[in-house]
Parts: structure tokens; sequence; C-alpha cells
């Protein structure tokens, strides 16, 4: 429970508080940039390999011990490999193997061997530069995957003249959190950032509502990948699948009908934490957005009053 307390003072990503939340009428947003490459993130090596998908996530933990070599022992290291890992290697190290400091090692080294070394070198480099381009090929693919699944999400929250309403409606947030659960097995570590991608474009463009629309869109995401864990109570299960501004009812009427107490949910808000957050990446996008989550239903926890009994 210690570590659970302690991981739950990271700070806001989802805003569930609605202090910044315009008026019902504030805002109405048109939904044509959903499909548009205008409001698409900028495209980084780095960024881009981000949009890895979940069969490849243990694959990548192991391939990422190699981007601690220097670059004298990552083109050691590439010499010795069969071909085929080579992909694997570039992808891994894709900052270092990008920088024009990286291939003039190779030439240095070139310079000091002998010819069969120099012959080495010299298809290493044309390897590398291969694979460079057949990698940022994948990774643009995944990146135009992730995007369009990011904008099937955000349409399903749109209004059937193709405008988003903000604050949106219960009818609508419902069409989002079934097609949230509809792609969950394919909302991904990649998918995520790509969210927070939109989210830092929409701020910049100071699109309020847009950003609101994706705030929402996280918490239905961490809601459902809870609920398909088994939060292993039924009042928090309930307040899982409850939207965020019903909390406060449903957690008083639990309590005045004696289903709970504040203490027991408080350690099943923990237990979740435990069994399913702190076993994803350290600082991950989803580690991040269900942390909050959780740690917004700690506090409506503590601040619900018990039923007096007599």
């Amino acid at each position: 429970a210690g570590a659970a307390e302690a991981f739950l003072q990271a700070g806001p990503v989802l805003q569930l508080r609605g202090s910044s939340r315009p008026s019902a009428a504030a805002i109405s947003l048109k939904s044509p940039f959903v499909g548009t490459s205008s409001f698409l993130p900028s495209r980084t090596p780095a960024a881009a390999w981000g949009s890895q998908g979940r069969r490849e996530s243990k694959h990548a933990l192991r391939m990422q011990v190699e981007a601690d070599l220097t670059p004298d022992e990552l083109i050691s290291k590439m010499l010795e490999v069969p071909a085929y890992e080579m992909p694997n290697i570039v992808a891994a190290n894709i900052k270092a193997v990008s920088q024009p400091s990286f291939f003039i090692k190779i030439a240095e080294r070139a310079d000091e061997a002998d010819e069969e070394g120099k012959e080495k070198l010299s298809a290493l480099a044309d390897n590398v530069v291969a694979t460079l381009e057949a990698v940022m090929a994948r990774t643009e693919e995944k990146m135009d995957d992730a995007s369009e699944l990011v904008q099937t999400l955000l349409s399903s929250a749109a209004e059937e003249n193709g405008e988003f309403d903000v604050p949106l409606k219960p009818e609508r947030v419902a069409f989002m959190r079934a097609k949230v659960k509809e792609q969950r097995e394919l909302i991904d570590e990649g998918i995520l950032a790509t969210v927070f991608a939109y989210m830092k474009k929409a701020n910049e463009d100071q699109l309020d509502g847009l950003v609101l629309i994706l705030q929402k869109l996280l918490q239905l995401w961490a809601a459902e990948e809870l609920v398909a864990a088994g939060p292993g109570n039924e009042v928090l299960e309930r307040l899982l699948l409850a939207e965020e501004s019903e909390w406060d009812g449903l957690l008083q009427e639990a309590v005045a009908a004696g289903e709970t107490d504040t203490e027991s949910m408080q350690s099943a808000v923990q237990s979740c934490v435990e069994r399913v957050v702190l076993q994803q990446a350290s600082g991950s996008h989803g580690q991040r957005v269900q942390a909050e989550f959780l740690r917004e239903l700690l506090s409506r926890l503590k601040n619900t009053p018990e039923e007096k009994k007599e």
C-alpha cells in the first residue's frame, strides 16, 4: 500500500476536476480537422518509434539495452550481428544512427582498418542507410495507423452534423466509451502518445474544447482498462463504468446502503494501483493516465462522508 500511495502523488494529466471547463454552450467545434494532415503532430524518429504495438513491447525492452552503447561499441555490435538483426538494432538506436557523427565514426574506423575491414565498414554504412530508410517508412505507416484510430475515436463524440458540443452530451460520451471498449486491444502506448501529441497541439492552438474531448477519451480508456483488469470490488467497478460527475452520488448511495465504506474503497483503489498500474512500464503514458484517474477517485473517496450508524 505504501508504494501505491507514493505513486499516486504524480502530476495532473486528465484534469478530471472541471475548474477550467467551459459552460455547456461555450464551445461548438467543427470536426473537419479529423483526418486532415494539418492537425497531425510532427513526426520525429523518436516519436515515430514510440508507435510500437503490444506484440513488440517485450522485444523493444530487450533491444533497449543496445541503446546505451557508445558509437564505437554500436558499430562493433553491428559488424557482428546477422543481417536479419540489423533492423532491430537500428530501431533501438534510431537517434544515434540518424546522426552524421555516427557515419563519421565509421569513416574514421575505416581509415585505420585493413582492406577487409574497410570493405566491411563500407558495407555496414550502406546497410545502415538502407535499414534507416526502411525503418522510417515503417514508422510513418504506424503513425498513420495511430492517427487514423485516434480520429475514429474522436469522431464517435461528434454530433450528427459533424460538430463537437462541449461539454459532450451523455449520449456522445456513451458512444465514445463504446468505441473505446471496441478498440481497446488496439489502444497501445503508441496510440496514447498520439493522443498526447494531439493535446499538445490543441493547447498550442488554444482549442480548449478539443483538449477537454481528448481528456475525456483518456478518462474512458483508463476506466475500460481497469474494468478489463478486474477491479475486484463491485462498487469500484460501478464507479469505473459511470461518469466522473456521478461518482460522489454513487459513493454516498453505496455507503448509505451499507455496501461499502470509505476504508474498504480506498483499499480497493490501492489494490488496483498495485495490480495494474505499477505493472506497466515506468513513466509510460498508460501508467500516467491510469494513475491520475485512480488518484482523483481516491480523493473523492477520502471526501465521502461515512453514514452514521444507529
